[in-house]
């Protein structure tokens, strides 16, 4: 709310986007593998076949790990992948960022 208070108070033209799979646009920079269970593993299996020469039992259960190549929801640094690859998108696009210090990262 205090940032549309801000917005409003410095006559600001303010536009919304929601970026469907953003964070899926990120590129994965570390070697980060992910731990999949029970429904996820056939899932993963019935998308590609060849993952159920991976698949193993632990405690009874199903298990794949897998090699994550783009930033995913949940993993701690997805959020700042996604906003580096946002903002410097826009930069190309000719936008510039709010040199205002209650601002940082707003365009």
């Amino acid at each position: 709310m205090l940032s549309i208070i801000i917005d409003a108070y410095e006559r600001r033209d303010v536009a919304t986007a929601d970026v469907v799979g953003a964070y899926l646009n990120a590129d994965m920079p570390d070697f980060t593998v992910t731990k999949l269970t029970g429904d996820a593993v056939d899932i993963m299996c019935r998308v590609n076949p060849k993952y159920k020469e991976f698949v193993t039992m632990e405690k009874g259960k199903k298990v794949l790990y897998v090699q994550l190549l783009k930033a995913l929801y949940g993993c701690v640094q997805s959020a700042l992948l996604w906003y580096d690859l946002f903002t410097n998108t826009l930069k190309e696009a000719g936008f510039v960022l709010n040199p205002h210090p209650r601002a940082r990262g707003r365009f």
